[in-house]
Parts: C-alpha cells; structure tokens; sequence
C-alpha cells in the first residue's frame, strides 16, 4: 500500500504536555495519509476492473461506412437523409439492445467465482454521440414532414433566409433592351435569382427586366452593390450571353422576353426557372429551385440537381428529358416522348402524354408507349396508371400497383406490395411476378387466351372454371380459354391469385396530332395589324396627354409662384407702411409729453 514513516517514538516519561500534543496530530495525519492511499488503490483496482463497451467502436464503424458510400456514389445523400428521417429511433434501440446483450454476458461471466467483477461503460464521448444523431434525427424529421419545426412552425433555413438576418434587404429595378442578332440562341447564367423567359417579342430585341436584391446594414453599401450585380450582355456570332456576376448577399430576379425562334440555354445555381412560348430547342440546369415549363415546341433537355425541387411542364411539343435529382414531377399534355432518369422523391404526376414514357429510378422503371389517361407514381409506395396503351412494362419493390385499362402487352414485377391489373382490348401477353403479395387480373370478358397462374402459401380463384392442381402450400391452374391467343403467366408467393373478367371498353383512338402554325390567316393578320396601329395611336394619344398635363401643372405652378410674389410684395409694403405709422405715432406721443413737461398744471 506504499511507504510509511516510521511510527513516532513514544513520548518519553513525564508531562511533556507539548510533545505529547505534536505526536498525536503527526499521528492523526498519517492515518489520513493511510486512507487516501488506500482509496486511491481502491479507485485504481475498481478502473482496472472496467470494461469499455463496443457501442462506440460500432458507431464510429457505421458511420464512416455510410459515408463512404456516400462520398463513393454508391448511396445517394438525400435517400440516406430520408431514411434515417424515418427510422432514426432505431438507433436508440439499437444501442439500447447492445447494452443490454453486454450487461447479460457479463452477469453470466460474474457468475463464476473465480472470475472478476467487471463493469462496463460506454464514456461520455459515446453518449454525446447518441444524443448528436437524436437531435439530428429530430431535425430531418422537421424537415422531411414539410419543413416544419417541433412547434409547427413554419420552418425553412435557405440561403435567403440567412441573407435577410445578417442585413436588410434593399431592392433596386433595371430595365434593359438590345437588339437581338437574327438566328442567334439566349445563354443566361444567373448565380442567385429567378429567371423568366418569354418568347413574346415581336420587334426582334430582348427585353430585361431585372429586380436587384442586396441584403446588407448599410444603404451606401446597397448601392454599391446593385451596381456590382447588373446583367452583363455580349452577343457572339451566334448566342447572345445574359450573364450576372456572382456576388455573397445579393440576389437578382430576371424577366426576360425574346423572339420565339430563339434557342434558349438557363444555368441558375439557386433560383426557379419559368421558360415559355419557345419555338425552339430548350436546355436547363437549376441546381437549387423549381423549374416549369409551358408552350414550347422545340426539344427540351433539363437537369435538376436539388432533392426539394419540383418540375413541371404542360403544352410541350417536341421530346422532353429531365435528369438528375428532384421532387415533384408534374408532367401534362405532351406530344413528343418523355425520359425521366435519376431519383426523385415527391410525387410523379403524368398526363395527357402522345409520345413514349420512360421513368428510370434507383427503386422503380416504368415505361409505357402511350398515355390518354394519368399516372401518378407516389412516395408512400403506390403506383397506378389508367387508360395508356402498351406494351407497359413496370419494375419496383414495395410498393402497391394498380393498372386500370391499360391494353397491349403489361409486364409487372413487384415484391412487398399488391397488384391489380384490369386489360383493356385487345388484350395482350400479360406477364406478373410479384413475391409477398396478391395479384388480382380482369381481363375482356370476350377475349381468347392461355393462362397459368402459381402461388406460394396462397389461394386461387378465377372464373373461368379453371380446375385447380398443386398442394396446400403450392397451387396453380391454367388452361386455354375463348381460341386461345396472348399468354397470361401469373406468379406470386404469400398472396393469393384471381383471374377475373369484365366488361371493359376499349381505348378510344389517338386524337390526331394538332396542326402546326405556319402562316396566319390574311384576317387574323389583319386583326394583329389593327390591334398594334391602335395600341400605338393610344400610346401616342397618351403621350400627348401626358405633355399637356405637365405643361399645365408647369403654368399652374409659374401662376402660383407670381401670385405668391405678388402677395408677399403687398405684405412687405404694409408691414413698412404700418411701421411708418408707428413710428409717427410715437414720435407725436414723445412730443405732447415733452409738452406737457414744459407746461405743468398750476
């Protein structure tokens, strides 16, 4: 236990009461020192009996492989925050079950007596790294539910929202116009801010309008700033550049309308983007924010690059192709063929599509030749579709599938979900494969086909009259029905199979393709003419009006100036006249009281 001094000599005989006095105090203090030692010893036997838990080590393991994953493109970042916005809790019952598996295994090691006592611990590091993924699973969760805080409260921090706290927003308007080169495209480059772009105008210029934002404390500052951030034009052989510089708390807005046959290019780092009326070819990146799109014939080629973002487009003529990652995807009444690729996390919403659909994600692929109805493809795990003519083919997981008239040939695969299928004439090869699910088929009720249907741990019907064969745990039927014609291969395992018929209409035939616009009629023509000479007469009508006004307000106001010059010239000449006046009365007033003064009463 250490090395003591050795015990104090007795005190020697006699009443020595000052010795005795200091051996009892070294006495009393060596008997602390005694103690100390031998709880420290206790402290250091009681640490060496700890064992750390692994509950660290396996965080810290999970964690730098998920970022790996991540950072490798293996695992995309937001699927990862939404996942772990859903089910973070487990991690508390995850560690909570380790813990618990420790504490077992170490009762059953104590058990022996020949063994240690151990006691684990699992280190404040460790449970501040618990309590860091609860609080960031609370706030993904905020966030995941509609951006909304523990409160309710509306809660959204962007980039805006941290430029209007760190300084006032001053706002400055600019407008600019600028011939535009015949058969030249429009590249706008816009760091922060919206863009709009019209192809409305009809006297070959552009025209831009922009709205500066500047968020800072200092109005001098504003100033400087919103002459910093202007739009940059250049114009080369054969694009003209729209470019806006970059610049920390500024924001600007554009609104810009072109001639229609102008091809057009949008890169916006953090904006929306709203093109329409183009007759020509479409290119768009936006990083951070909504894009739509309307009345536009040319090809389209978009790439969104932001999970929160939405797309939209409607009254689209030529092919569209969005890539990337994105929301909400609102796509209607398009001509021309349709390619989604990438992950979007929102809702999927088509219709009205004349051209081919193609919808690859990294959960689900889908393709359909065309679409006279909707499909709606959603995030809580349902797809349907109704009224398209196929083939059709539909590949995901976990998710529940209903097709409602759909006719040609269908191929679906699914596992985790239900699948309700209704064919539309004519009929064609149907194909389902789908595992922990039931599948249930209508077909025509006059249509010719073979079927065979299986299921795993699960009952069969059709009515069809079909005998049924197989097991208990197996069983299938099949057979010809009507002259036979397109196959119908039915599988499924823990659901049941039903083959059902029914009165199901045909699709009406595609409505023809609206004609394309090359002239305009002499009348309409006409019409445009008149409208434009009479707006130009009314603008000049109005100009005239305006120059009246204000010669008039400048003569009432040279009549106000004279008759106040006037007015004040008659008021300086009766202050001097009654100041004359005064001063006459009080020179009388001296001079009959120096009278008085010189002839007193007797």
């Amino acid at each position: 236990m250490g090395n003591y001094p050795p015990p104090y000599p007795p005190p020697p005989p006699g009443n020595d009461w000052r010795y005795q006095r200091q051996a009892i105090k070294d006495q009393t203090r060596m008997q602390r020192e005694a103690f100390r030692a031998q709880r420290e010893a206790y402290r250091l036997q009681a640490r060496g009996l700890r064992r750390s838990s692994i509950l660290g080590p396996l965080l810290a393991i999970t964690v730098g492989i998920l970022f790996l994953l991540v950072q490798t493109g293996h695992l995309d970042q937001h699927r990862l925050w939404d996942w772990y916005s859903r089910f973070w809790p487990l991690l508390l019952v995850g560690a909570g079950v380790i813990m618990l598996l420790e504490w077992a295994f170490d009762q059953y090691i104590q058990s022996d007596p020949a063994q240690p006592v151990y006691r684990r611990r699992i280190g404040g590091g460790v449970f501040f790294l618990l309590l860091l993924f609860g609080l960031a699973g609370i706030l993904s969760t905020g966030f995941r539910e509609g951006n909304r805080d523990f409160f309710g409260h509306g809660f959204n921090l962007n980039q805006d929202n941290w430029d209007e706290f760190m300084g006032d927003k001053h706002e400055s308007n600019q407008a600019l116009s600028q011939s535009f080169p015949a058969g030249a495209g429009l590249s706008v480059d816009n760091p922060r801010g919206d863009v709009s772009i019209s192809g409305t105008s009809d006297d070959n210029k552009i025209h831009i309008s922009v709205n500066k934002q500047v968020y800072t404390r200092s109005d001098s500052e504003a100033e400087t700033k919103a002459g910093q951030i202007s739009p940059r034009l250049t114009s080369t052989s054969d694009t003209f550049h729209v470019d806006v510089p970059a610049m920390s708390g500024t924001r600007v807005d554009l609104v810009i309308t072109v001639p229609a046959a102008a091809p057009t290019t949008v890169n916006v780092n953090r904006g929306d983007v709203h093109v329409n009326s183009i007759k020509a070819p479409v290119n768009i990146t936006a990083n951070h924010g909504d894009v739509e799109l309307s009345a536009i014939t040319g090809p389209i080629n978009s790439h969104i690059n932001n999970g929160d973002s939405s797309f939209s487009a409607h009254s689209i003529t030529g092919p569209l192709a969005i890539e990337g990652r994105g929301r909400d995807l609102t796509l209607s009444d398009l001509s021309g063929p349709v390619s989604m690729s990438g992950d979007f996390y929102g809702t999927t919403h088509l219709e009205h599509i004349r051209g081919s659909i193609k919808f690859h994600t990294s959960r689900t692929d889908f393709q359909l030749a065309r679409l006279d109805g909707e499909v709606e493809i959603s995030p809580n795990a349902d797809l349907s579709a109704s009224q398209g003519v196929g083939p059709l083919t539909i590949s995901t997981r976990n998710r529940n599938i209903t097709i409602e008239r759909v006719s040609g040939d269908i191929s679906v695969t699914n596992r985790n979900g239900s699948v309700d299928l209704t064919s539309a004439p004519p009929l064609g090869n149907v194909t389902v494969e789908n595992r922990n699910g039931s599948v249930n088929v209508t077909v025509p009720e006059l249509a010719g086909f073979t079927v065979q249907a299986d299921t795993t741990n699960g009952d069969i019907e059709n009515d069809f009259s079909l005998p049924d064969q197989g097991s208990d745990t197996h069983k299938n039927f099949g057979g010809t029905i009507g002259k036979g014609g397109p196959l119908l291969r039915i599988t499924t395992s823990q659901g049941d199979v039903s083959l059902k018929k029914a009165s199901v209409l045909p699709l009406p035939p595609a409505p023809p393709a609206p004609p394309k616009l090359t002239a305009l009629p002499v009348a309409a023509r006409e019409a445009i003419a008149d409208a434009k000479e009479q707006a130009k007469e009314a603008k000049a009508n109005a100009k005239e009006l305006a120059a009246d006004a204000r010669q008039q307000a400048k003569e009432a106001a040279a009549d106000a100036k004279e008759q106040a010059k006037e007015a004040t010239a008659d008021a300086k000449e009766r202050a001097k006249e009654a100041a004359a006046d005064a001063r006459q009365k009080a020179k009388e007033a001296k001079q009959d009281a120096q009278e008085q003064n010189k002839h007193p009463q007797q």
